[in-house]
Formats: structure tokens, C-alpha cells, sequence
């Protein structure tokens, strides 16, 4: 009788196993569309024997089989190459995004079949155009006014250019904002389901697979902001880093915070950012106010730093709003063939050895804080440009020359003798400039004594001082010259004579094929205005290139990585119905098989009399 009562529990077993069967195949089917949702799966395990008989002579009879466990199906190993993969996709997609945005601001970047005002080639073509009209009739009231209006245009293009790459670094501020906002947000998500997975195993009764599946989903998505390494505990939690630090630990988060970059003592004190850099936030831990990453480093596959999309946001972003005294200039080293004195020679070249130094110095900041930032860079190629043909122009309108003091030391004056003046009566004066800094004149009167014993009032003129914004001419700093704009016939075009001031014409027309500099202080290649923007945004082009080729082949690589493991935790319909079946069958099966045992049982009671 104790035998049969046995298979009566077998029988039990059996329905009851089949029921959890059915109940996963439900659930599988029920969240097929579900996003993040891992394919569960019963595993069957059989339940302990019974020993029958004597030492003599043993058997085992079975009593059924019994749920070992409901488990999540999927692959470590693919979801570790999948999250490492996706982060690296975002950091260039989010480099490619700000290409994409910035060339916009220039136009057509073609310089083939241009028609638009606005293109920033059309604006220098127009530009060129005007200066050759202007030097064929320096005297023209027509040409002259022509001239100031086009270069008025030109400036007004240069600011809405460099006022958009500002907005647009704004911009990009926000979603840096942003996204530590929901780096914290993730943070605490992941925090949460770790204490409702361990509350719910903590019986060892059952899997929390639909906490963990959140949990799996929440990972995914924050290792595509930013650099993270998961790690498994044993009580089913996990430990969560990113960027080399811990983000999540059992029971706690340590959160980050959006800072601004002026307020941060640290990096003032390492970096010299300037107040420019005011509102832009960088992303620091919250408990030390230790930076979330080591912009001294800048990211590269090599040693597998190019991942995730807040880094690509910073790096597009950059720390600061730059200038043209952010890209150095290669001081020119003194040959000695030029010099019939030695000891002026020696004194010259100890300079340059100092100018030198502090170059390497500059390049070095440069290639760390400047390069590789997109908007950064562009922005101070640009007004390179732009400061270039500024005091280029103005040079030629006004030029100075050196004198030397009583004292011995050495002063730039407006040279009359070099310089043209205004045309018409009343306006037959020079040093009258083009392009003026809003909030200081080129020239300020002062009564100096020569070097020779000469007293006399000069124009002396204000030297550009890199730490002082509002004595550069850069495109934030600069206006077209009013006086001009108002009264053309006061161009320095002109002779006391009354003629054309034709070599001053000629400067201004010869400015344009000067090769003035290089596009990269990194490069050899000097250039002249027009392809010195050429090269520019062909460079930015390069640099959009690589990252939309990058981003692509990543984008390959993650799905290649993704259809991998749906293969492994995704939910076929067909595979469902089938186990449906299967189980419904083992349902209806066990469920015969106890009502045949009961009958059995009902039987032999009934016929023996037990």
C-alpha cells in the first residue's frame, strides 16, 4: 500500500511541476514585445528516493519530480561585449552629432556653385572681390563704401558663426546636465532592484528574473552614458563602477553632480581655465569633488577610454570658450647671417630660446585643451582667421613703427610717413583703423622722449595682452570702425596730394595671398586667409568622417552583439506555442496518471476490504 500511495506523490509532482511550466511558457508569451525582457526557463530536477528491501536486497523507488528553479537565460559573456560595445558607439555618435551641427554654421562648405549670402565662402569671396574693386580705385567713394559695407557684412557673419558655436556649446551643456541627472537616476534604479531582488530570494523559494530583467535593462542604458564594470555577488546583487570608481554597492550610491567649471578651485588652479568657462558644467563625485574623468587623458581606443556618450559630450563641448591666444604661435628662430652684430645676435637668440620654451609650453596645452576638443578647437582656428585679417588690414591702414626711449625701452608709434590719410577737405588724417576693439582704441596720444633727445606727442599704439579679453582683436572684441561706416572718405586711401594712395591699396591686396600661418600649430604648412579656412573645415570634416566611420562599424558590432543575445534571452512565439503544447500535454498526462492511481487505490480498498 505504501507503494502506491508513492506513486500517488509521483503523480502530484508531476501536475505540480507541469502547472510551473505552463505558468513560465504564459509569462515568456505574455512579454514577448516587452523590451529588456530575458526568455525564463523551468528546470527540472528529480525529487530524493525512498530505499525498499534489507541489506540483503535494495531498491529506490522515486517520488516524482520537483521544480529546481524558474531561471533567466543569458549570456554573461554577451552581455559584457554588448555594454563595452554600445558605450564606445555613443561616445562617437555623440562626437559625429556636433561635426554634423557645426559645419551647418559656415553654409555650404563647397566651394563650387555658391549662391548663398550666408556661406561663410561666399562671404570671403565677396570679401576678395571687394578689396580688388577697392584697389583698381582707392579714391571711389563707390568702392570705398562698397568695401567697408562687405567687410561689415564679413564681421557681422564672423559673430553670428562664433555666437552659434558658443549657443551650441550651451546647448551641449544641458545634456551633459542631463545626463548626470539620469546616471544618478540609474544609479538609485539599480539600487532599488537590488534590495527587492534580495527581499524576494532571500527564501530561496523563487527567482526575482522580472526584478533583474529592470535591472538588466538599467545597466544596459547607463553603459552607454559612461565607462562601466559590473560585478556579481553571490547573494544574487550586484556592484556597479564606472569610470574606475563605484557607483553602486549593496544598500548605498554614491552620486555624482553637474559643477560649474569656474567654480571648481582645482581646476582653475591646474588648468588655467578662464572665466569664460563660467557656465559650463563638468561632471564631478558628489562625496570628494574628484572629477568623474582625467581630461589630461585624452580618450582613444588604444587604451579603451572612447566609450560612452557623456565623455563624446564633453569632448564636443570642451572646458572653455576659446580664442586665438589659445592656439600658440612657433616663435621665428634668428639666423645668423642676418646679423652683422654678434652680441645683438647672441641677445636675440637667448629670447628666442625663452620664447621658445614657453611655446612648448602653450603647444602642450594646446594638444591637451584645446585639439581635441571639436567646438573648442574650431572656435579658436576661426577667430585665428578672423584676428589675422583684422590686424592685418588695420596694419596696412595704420601702421607702426618701433622707437626707442630715453630710458632704452621700446614702444610701437603710428607711422605718419608710411600711412595714407582720408580723402576731401577735413578728413586729411591717418590712423584711422578698419576694425576697432569695442572697448579700447588702437592709439593713445602720449608725450614721449626719444632715445635721440626728440619730445613730442605720438600715437602710441595699445598692445594686444592675451590675459586682458578686451584689448585682443577678437571676434568677440571687434566692431567695424563707425567713423567709417559713416564717412567712407576717411579710409587712409589717400596722399596729401590728393592722389590715390596705390602701394596702401596694393598692401591690402597683396595681405590676401600672405601665408600668415599654419591651420594646426602641429603642422608645417603655412597658409594663406582662403585656405587657411579650407583647411579648417577640412579638417573638421576629417575629424567627422572618422567618427561617423567609428560610429558605424560600432553600430555593426552592436547589432551583431544584440541579435547574439536575443538569440539566447529572447522569446520565440513558435518555441512557446510548442512548449505550451508540450507541458499542457505533461499536464493532462499527470493528471490521468493520478486518476488512475486514485482508481488503483479505490479499488483495492473497495474489493480486499482495507
Amino acid at each position: 500500500m505504501a507503494g502506491t500511495m508513492g506513486r500517488l506523490s509521483v503523480g502530484t509532482t508531476a501536475l505540480q511541476t507541469s502547472q510551473y511550466a505552463l505558468n513560465a511558457t504564459a509569462h515568456n508569451l505574455t512579454n514577448t514585445q516587452t523590451d529588456g525582457y530575458s526568455r525564463q526557463q523551468v528546470m527540472l530536477t528529480d525529487r530524493t528516493y525512498n530505499t525498499i528491501g534489507n541489506d540483503y536486497k535494495v531498491q529506490k523507488a522515486g517520488l516524482g519530480v520537483i521544480t529546481a528553479e524558474v531561471r533567466q537565460v543569458r549570456d554573461t559573456f554577451a552581455d559584457a561585449a554588448y555594454r563595452s560595445e554600445i558605450g564606445r558607439m555613443n561616445y562617437y555618435k555623440a562626437e559625429y552629432e556636433a561635426v554634423s551641427e557645426i559645419e551647418n554654421y559656415f553654409g555650404k562648405l563647397d566651394v563650387v556653385n555658391q549662391n548663398d549670402s550666408n556661406d561663410f565662402n561666399t562671404v570671403l569671396n565677396d570679401f576678395w572681390e571687394s578689396l580688388q574693386e577697392l584697389q583698381k580705385e582707392p579714391n571711389s567713394i563707390v568702392t570705398r563704401s562698397s568695401f567697408i559695407a562687405t567687410a561689415q557684412h564679413f564681421l557681422d557673419r564672423s559673430k553670428e558663426i562664433r555666437s552659434s558655436l558658443i549657443e551650441y556649446q550651451r546647448n551641449l551643456n544641458v545634456e551633459i546636465k542631463d545626463q548626470i541627472t539620469r546616471i544618478n537616476e540609474l544609479a538609485k534604479t539599480i539600487r532599488e532592484l537590488n534590495e527587492n531582488i534580495l527581499s524576494a530570494e532571500s527564501s530561496k523559494l523563487e527567482n526575482a528574473n522580472d526584478y533583474r530583467d529592470a535591472r538588466n535593462l538599467a545597466v544596459d542604458e547607463l553603459c552607454g552614458l559612461v565607462d562601466t564594470e559590473v560585478l556579481n555577488n553571490v547573494d544574487g546583487t550586484i556592484e556597479v563602477y564606472i569610470e574606475g570608481r563605484c557607483l553602486v554597492t549593496r544598500g548605498k550610491t554614491y552620486d555624482i553632480e553637474a559643477v560649474k567649471v569656474a567654480e571648481s578651485e582645482t581646476y582653475q588652479n591646474n588648468y588655467g581655465f578662464t572665466s569664460d568657462s563660467t557656465d559650463f558644467l563638468m561632471p564631478v563625485w558628489k562625496d570628494d569633488q574628484h572629477a568623474l574623468f582625467n581630461i589630461d587623458r585624452v580618450p582613444n581606443a588604444n587604451n579603451n577610454t572612447d566609450i560612452g556618450s557623456l565623455k563624446g559630450l564633453m569632448m564636443s563641448r570642451g572646458y572653455f570658450v576659446s580664442k586665438y591666444t589659445d592656439v600658440p604661435q612657433r616663435p621665428d628662430k634668428p639666423l645668423e647671417e642676418d646679423y652683422t652684430d654678434p652680441a645683438q645676435y647672441a641677445d636675440d637668440m637667448a629670447q628666442y630660446e625663452a620664447d621658445h620654451q614657453q611655446y612648448l609650453i602653450d603647444l602642450d596645452y594646446f594638444n591637451t585643451y584645446v585639439e581635441p576638443y571639436t567646438v573648442t578647437n574650431l572656435m579658436a582656428q576661426f577667430d585665428v582667421l578672423i584676428n589675422a585679417m583684422a590686424t592685418g588690414i588695420n596694419d596696412i591702414l595704420c601702421p607702426n613703427k618701433e622707437v626707442t626711449l630715453a630710458d632704452g625701452t621700446t614702444v610701437n608709434i603710428f607711422d605718419e610717413e608710411a600711412a595714407g590719410i582720408g580723402m576731401g577737405m577735413g578728413n586729411e588724417y591717418g590712423g584711422t583703423e578698419l576694425f576697432v576693439r569695442i572697448n579700447q582704441p588702437r592709439y593713445t596720444e602720449q608725450t614721449l622722449t626719444l632715445a635721440d633727445g626728440t619730445t613730442g606727442t605720438f600715437k602710441v599704439y595699445n598692445e594686444e595682452d592675451k590675459d586682458s579679453f578686451y584689448s585682443l582683436y577678437t571676434i568677440g572684441n571687434m566692431d567695424i570702425n563707425m567713423e567709417l561706416a559713416q564717412n567712407p572718405s576717411l579710409l587712409p586711401l589717400s596722399r596729401n596730394t590728393g592722389e590715390e594712395a596705390q602701394d596702401v591699396a596694393d598692401n591690402l591686396l597683396r595681405l590676401w595671398d600672405k601665408k600668415f600661418a599654419t591651420v594646426s600649430p602641429n603642422s608645417l604648412v603655412e597658409c594663406n586667409f582662403k585656405d587657411y579656412f579650407a583647411g579648417a573645415i577640412d579638417e573638421l570634416s576629417d575629424r567627422g568622417y572618422t567618427y561617423n566611420a567609428m560610429a558605424e562599424t560600432q553600430q555593426q558590432t552592436v547589432n551583431d552583439l544584440d541579435n547574439l543575445r536575443q538569440q539566447v534571452v529572447g522569446v520565440s512565439s513558435d518555441e512557446e506555442l510548442s512548449n505550451l503544447i508540450k507541458f499542457q500535454h505533461a499536464y493532462n498526462a499527470a493528471s490521468r496518471y493520478i486518476t488512475t492511481v486514485a482508481e488503483m487505490i479505490e479499488h483495492l480498498i473497495n474489493t480486499l476490504g482495507m
